[in-house]
């Protein structure tokens, strides 16, 4: 079995290009307008949804533009494994995007937040 793709909601496509695209180094290979009938089958809202697929060798993500709001505490979040960990840590704060730092005894965690909240966690690559 393996992972084939997933699923996130953002608030504009302008956010998602500027995070997955334009900070992370994915390619926008698709835009798909989701018909309100097969939205309503299977999300349950009927309503045309756009949606933006991002995708490099071993990861595709797909992003549902849409005005959904988390609850707190939001869990939900997706890892990668970098090959350039540092490099990306370094442009995270240079381009403001959020770096979530989290440290407990020996162990220190790193999350990525998008600019709609979608948590990224990120670890380097052995």
């Amino acid at each position: 079995m393996e992972l084939n793709h997933l699923g996130i909601t953002n608030k504009s496509a302008e956010q998602a290009i500027r995070f997955y695209q334009d900070f992370l180094g994915l390619e926008k290979t698709r835009e798909i307008l989701l018909a309100p009938e097969l939205s309503e089958q299977l999300f349950s809202l009927s309503q045309e949804i756009k949606v933006l697929v991002f995708e490099k060798p071993g990861i595709k993500i797909e992003v549902f533009i849409s005005d959904f709001q988390h609850a707190n505490p939001n869990f939900t979040h997706f890892g990668m494994m970098l090959d350039n960990f540092s490099e990306v840590t370094e442009k995270a704060q240079r381009s403001h995007v959020d770096l979530i730092i989290g440290k407990h005894k020996d162990k220190t965690v790193y999350f990525l937040k998008d600019y709609s909240g979608n948590l990224i966690e990120i670890k380097q690559k052995s």
